[in-house]
């Protein structure tokens, strides 16, 4: 499996237009590889639920926003898109304010009109918080 698409770290930061969700969320992406994309989140009041612990959903915001960059990797974005259809994770820990979080996505499938994706969200000691997968669905862009 190739990337269709030699992108740097720079590049693929750029795919996230300013003002939209990744940056509103501090998601910010920081490691890129062959077939990987990590990217990070420091658990701040935005992302609390009463008991000041970190809402669940966050960890699915991550590994939608983790596996829509992973799978930009293997598209022709002049004339393809990809969005998620599905998407599920399990809570295995919980994190709290000022905890910092990366979430690693692993191409399980890359099809021509499919993807699938396993992110894993870990914490600043490497402790699992959440494990998900998130299925993407490949789009030709309207026209091309």
């Amino acid at each position: 499996m190739s990337r269709s698409k030699k992108l740097s770290l720079e590049d693929l930061r750029k795919v996230a237009i300013k003002t939209q969700l990744p940056e509103a969320f501090g998601i910010d992406i920081v490691e890129l590889g062959e077939d990987f994309v990590t990217a990070s989140l420091t658990v701040d009041s935005r992302h609390l639920r009463p008991g000041n612990i970190m809402n669940g959903g966050v960890s699915l915001v991550l590994i939608e926003t983790v596996g829509s960059f992973s799978s930009y990797l293997f598209l022709d974005s002049e004339h393809q898109n990809a969005f998620g259809i599905q998407v599920s994770a399990n809570h295995l820990s919980i994190a709290r304010p000022g905890d910092v979080l990366f979430a690693k996505s692993s191409p399980v499938h890359i099809g021509r009109t499919t993807q699938i994706w396993d992110v894993n969200i870990t914490n600043q000691h490497q402790k699992l918080v959440s494990s998900g997968r998130i299925t993407m669905l490949v789009t030709d862009l309207p026209g091309k």
